[in-house]
């Protein structure tokens, strides 16, 4: 009886669909619903509410030729597939999950009363209910429709969302060539900077930093033979003097005259036309090229009749003769056009910037050379990611700067050559004055870019390092009286604001607050701003009747409220003092340093005002002698992995351990976590520590393994900053195929706001990217401290983690109050259901365990059953409490 109504329901929806369009509706689109679960590259919805993917756009283009309008429900796949046969749904997305064909007939376990409309390789099929074959009609036809106009659409959409260097795997007869060859002799074209040019017998430029990329990878040596003119070096490769030229126009007809094979291309250049400022560009115009480079045969003869074409030997000859007048007009490549201009002194042609062609370039191999170094390099073209190619381009084409010489200068001065009338004697007056105006512009300008922040107006950090002795001077009566203070403020979540607002309306808005802060605030002297615009430093003297704190809570309450684009917006600091000594000499930057000192730290201290004292200095003398010594602590391998055991709460059996750092310095003693973690999170040093105690892990499993001993999961923190390190992913999965240890038996414990910040988008889609990597590996994820920051759920909602780890406060607030108990008992009882193993750390008494017992957890960790001990106590333990 279901069956028969459902198929009546659908019977009439498909005819209503047929119905033709009354009267002023012509263009009216039927709606159809598509379910979907968020599927990396194909189809997601992002935070803000707007889906992306392959998938997703190829679906779009399908209801434009459908005539319909999709709305979308994101679901899991069974809950989908629930909504389609009962209606609510007319189509379902089901990727192909890693599936290594493309299957003619659909994916083989599909429920029943389904069919489905496969939407090509890489993207996966469209489900619909089987009484709906209406809609795979259209759908299909839809697909077909496009594919008659544009074939390769679907293979751009793909390309659009899955551009990545593909891994370098190299097959051992691969390797061994490498290692018998380890110097291949090369060239590149000369004179085009910042292209390709050579610089003191050294390669420089675009192609130069590729090969060293190529270099890197794949550990040999590229030597950049250096030679005058593009002819000569093609010569070269035609008689097999050299090995590979490592830039060359995308041509097999090209290459096979020169007795060479092509790689894949790595790099487009694009070329734009180059005309003089004097002359208006006539409609047959000459033009000036380049005969050794191919782009001309493939591109300019064919753009141009014979007649209008005018041949030189390289590009440089080209310029020259356009701005003698012999040739209207010349190709250049973009990247080189400017730099063309300034190097010749060519202060009288220009370029427009628009592309007239394009092409590709590639390595030419020599034929002489052993076959095998094409499959080299081509490997190592497709594993190269096309967005490293794009910053090393950015980066040398940034680095060029025009050369300012004497007739750039005259050319820019035309009225220096009126003065010529007057004579010789009057042209050197004029001359010698417009020079010295110009120089003390120039010099103005200078000082003006070193000591006032770009943008904003205001004096930087650098001039107020500069005056502050000066200003102390000056004010010489109140230091002595104790009265003279360096203050640094800077606002909380500094970050997300200047994304929120902007930087352009958030610098002006930090710029009018200052001016109003300093009128309302006349003891304040002086103040700079840094470049970021992240922190202001200021010279204060003591208003009469306050203390110091005192008068930074007026600095913090006079600046609490800034207008932002006409509104009042309330802004938090963190605010940093250190009081100018009456007597001793003044070190600007050492005053600075203990304000900022002061001010770091109360960060995490719930407080907004530090005032800098000896034991702050006492702490920075023992910062930088870490700092001096770190380096050659983890080469000496100082650092000791301690291991805390995780046991089971019923059997008292342990079931994991967290591993834990400690230095064992011989110059600083034995040092607990506490006293130098928090130190090189700031600095940074926290990313090599990570990888030092996750390989040393690794190696602990791995030996014990080896040997058939027992072992259990072992948890490493991971620190924030990861979430931005460049190739952070590359180097972990390095790790995990290194060591190849089983799935999970290492975990990684990343904090709330380790890998997450919800404040942006980026940095959300960058977190789910990275833990769904991460697992993919083989690590097991931990959510540790969990209960202690705002986004514990947004991060649970979002992140596909393994292991709930609840932090201490949650178990010490639980004992205290029965809210915080049942709070507990729901949060244990929330994460079991998610199917994640649930631990609560700082267990220290036992009435604490039977508290857990009773709320449902099951595992735990704390000074109760084990402290942080060295590894070989950890494992004998171990084997001892193992059973046989």
């Amino acid at each position: 009886m279901r069956y028969f109504i459902r198929t009546i329901m659908l019977v009439i929806i498909t005819a209503i669909s047929f119905l033709p369009p009354c009267a002023g509706a012509e263009f009216l689109r039927q709606n159809l619903r598509v379910g979907f679960d968020d599927t990396a590259g194909n189809f997601w919805q992002g935070s803000r509410l707007l889906y992306h993917g392959a998938a997703y756009e190829l679906t779009e283009y399908m209801g434009t030729y459908m005539n319909v309008r999709f709305s979308y429900t994101r679901g899991s796949l069974n809950d989908n597939l629930l909504r389609l046969h009962s209606g609510s749904l007319d189509f379902v997305y089901l990727p192909e999950n890693g599936q290594p064909t493309f299957p003619s007939k659909g994916p083989t376990d599909l429920p029943a009363h389904t069919i489905f409309i496969p939407l090509g390789q890489g993207f996966g099929w469209l489900l619909a209910d089987e009484y709906r074959t209406d809609l795979k009609e259209r759908a299909q036809q839809a697909m077909q429709e496009i594919k008659d106009i544009n074939p390769l659409f679907p293979s751009s959409l793909l390309e659009k969302y899955h551009v990545k260097g593909h891994a370098l795997n190299l097959t051992p007869e691969e390797k061994a060539y490498l290692a018998a060859h380890p110097v291949i002799r090369t060239m590149v074209s000369p004179r085009q900077p910042p292209y390709t040019y050579f610089q003191d017998g050294e390669a420089q430029g675009v192609i130069a930093d590729i090969s060293k990329r190529l270099e890197n990878d794949l550990g040999i040596k590229l030597e950049i033979i250096p030679e005058e003119t593009q002819h000569t070096m093609m010569q070269h490769l035609t008689d097999g003097d050299i090995d590979v030229v490592l830039d060359f126009y995308t041509d097999h007809n090209w290459a096979k005259a020169h007795n060479a094979i092509l790689t894949f291309p790595y790099l487009t250049l694009n070329y734009v036309s180059v005309m003089r400022k004097d002359a208006t560009l006539p409609e047959v115009p000459t033009v000036a090229c380049a005969r050794p480079h191919f782009y001309t045969h493939d591109f300019i003869e064919r753009i141009f009749p014979p007649e209008q074409l005018r041949y030189y030997a390289d590009v440089a000859d080209c310029m020259a003769a356009v701005n003698r007048g012999e040739a209207d007009m010349t190709f250049v490549k973009s990247i080189t056009a400017q730099s063309d201009i300034y190097r010749g002194s060519y202060y009288n042609l220009y370029t427009n910037g628009n592309v007239v062609f394009s092409h590709k370039v590639s390595m030419a191999i020599s034929e002489n050379a052993d076959p095998m170094l094409l499959k080299i390099l081509n490997k190592e073209v497709a594993h190269i990611d096309p967005q490293d190619i794009t910053s090393i381009v950015n980066s040398q084409v940034y680095s060029v700067q025009a050369n300012d010489t004497l007739k750039s200068f005259i050319y820019r001065n035309p009225f220096m050559s009126l003065c010529l009338l007057g004579g010789v004697l009057m042209l050197i007056i004029i001359g010698l004055l417009y020079c010295m105006q110009l120089r003390r512009s120039y010099t103005a300008e200078l000082w003006h870019q070193a000591n006032v922040v770009a943008g904003v107006g205001l004096y930087n950090l650098q001039w107020f390092t500069r005056e502050l002795p000066n200003a102390i001077a000056y004010y010489q009566e109140a230091r002595k009286n104790g009265e003279l203070f360096v203050l640094v403020i800077s606002a909380q979540r500094m970050a997300f604001l200047k994304e929120f607002y902007g930087p352009r309306l958030f610098a002006d808005s930090i710029k009018l607050s200052l001016s109003e802060v300093t009128q309302k605030l006349p003891w304040i002297l002086r103040y700079g701003l840094s470049a970021e615009i992240t922190h202001v430093y200021m010279l204060c003297r003591k208003p009469p009747g306050l203390t110091l704190r005192q008068a930074a809570e007026q600095v913090e309450k006079a600046a609490r409220i800034i207008p932002i684009n006409g509104v009042p917006t309330s802004f938090t600091y963190h605010i940093g003092l250190c009081p100018v000594p009456r007597q001793e000499d003044t070190d600007a930057s050492l005053l600075m340093d203990n304000a900022m000192m002061a001010r770091n730290e109360i960060i995490g201290k719930n407080q907004t005002i530090g005032i800098f004292n000896s034991v702050m200095h006492d702490e920075l003398m023992k910062h930088q002698q870490m700092e001096l010594y770190m380096e050659k602590a983890l080469a000496a391998g100082e650092f000791l992995i301690h291991l805390q055991a995780k046991y089971d709460l019923n059997t008292r059996e342990i079931c994991g351990a967290e591993a834990l750092v400690r230095w064992q310095s011989p110059e600083l003693g034995f040092l607990g976590p506490n006293h130098f973690i928090g130190l090189f999170e700031r600095n940074g040093f926290a990313l090599k520590l990570d990888y030092y105690v996750l390989e040393q892990v690794c190696q602990l499993l791995t030996e014990r393994l080896k040997q058939k001993l027992p072992v259990v999961p072992i948890s490493v923190n991971q620190t924030g900053m990861h979430i931005s390190e460049r190739g952070y992913l590359a180097n972990m999965q390095a790790i995990a195929e290194r060591y190849k240890l089983p799935r999970k038996l290492v975990e990684l414990e990343l904090t709330e706001t380790a890998f997450i910040d919800f404040a942006t988008k980026t940095e959300n889609e960058n977190a789910l990217q990275i833990t769904r990597r991460l697992k993919s590996m083989g690590f097991a994820l931990s959510m540790d401290d969990f209960c202690t920051g705002y986004s514990s759920i947004a991060m649970l909602r979002n992140l596909p983690m393994d292991i709930m780890k609840i932090d201490r406060s949650m178990l010490i607030s639980a004992e205290q109050s029965e809210r915080s108990l049942t709070i507990l008992k729901q949060v244990i009882k929330l994460g079991q259901s998610l199917n994640m193993r649930v631990l609560v750390e700082g267990i220290e008494t036992e009435a604490q365990e039977r508290l857990l017992q009773a709320a449902g957890c099951h595992i735990g960790q704390g000074f109760l059953f084990a402290h942080p001990v060295p590894v070989e106590q950890f494992f004998a333990k171990l084997d001892q409490t193992v059973k046989p």
